[in-house]
């Protein structure tokens, strides 16, 4: 009788929704996935991020500090 064992895979998938997921560099990304092809983009927040520095950088970040809140706060202004 052939050998009937199976083998065990360990997949993630980074991009989905279940769990709480950090920022991650394209390598980390890379690491976790299955196959050649994936989504580079972080599953944080959407963009590419290529260092390890450069997501400290973004976390240290305050929200009210980035350019795209206070744009969103100037239109919301502007429309009073």
């Amino acid at each position: 009788m052939p050998n009937t064992r199976r083998a065990q895979v360990r997949a993630e998938n980074p991009s989905g929704a279940c769990g709480k997921l950090d920022h991650m560099t394209v390598d980390e990304l890379k690491a976790r996935a299955v196959g050649d092809e994936f989504d580079g983009t972080c599953p944080a927040c959407g963009k590419f991020h290529l260092t390890r520095a450069e997501i400290e950088t973004i976390e240290r970040e305050k929200v009210t500090d980035s350019d795209g809140y206070k744009a969103m706060k100037d239109e919301a202004f502007a429309s009073e």
